[in-house]
This record gives structure tokens, sequence and C-alpha cells, in this order.
């Protein structure tokens, strides 16, 4: 399990991110406090804050993922 903050400071950024990470096998989990959707939902990401950077929660072992996402993290725990 890894985690980044990721900025999706755009409904178009939502849905590139979003389709990259439906592109994976395994879970993302996107919060901002105790509030948390599934990052693979264009509907729930874009029920969230995007003027703020949001957590981003991989669980998945491969780290390709992390280089595709890279133009939104902020960063890197």
């Amino acid at each position: 399990m890894k985690q980044v903050e990721v900025l999706i400071d755009a409904p178009e950024k939502a849905k590139k991110l979003c389709h990259i990470l439906s592109g994976h096998k395994g879970a993302f989990d996107l919060a901002k406090g105790r509030y948390i959707v599934d990052g693979k939902s264009i509907i729930g990401v874009c029920t969230m804050d995007l003027s703020t950077p949001l957590t981003l929660t991989i669980h998945e072992e491969d780290d390709t993922v992390l280089e595709e996402i890279r133009e939104f993290v902020v960063k890197a725990r």
C-alpha cells in the first residue's frame, strides 16, 4: 500500500485520472479527511473538493501506476 497527495483541480483531470486508474486491477481510495471514494469512480471523484490536494491510497503492488499519475502527484509519502 502506498499513499500520495494528488491535485485534481479540473473536471478534465478527474476524468483522466479515473481512466488511468481504471486500467489497473488494484483498488484506489481517494480521501479528504474522513470522506473516502473509489478512485476509479468518476462520480465519486467529482463529489470531492477538487480545489485542494487529496490523498490517494494505492492498493496495488505494481509501481507503474505511480509513473502514469505523476502529473497529478504533489507529494509522495
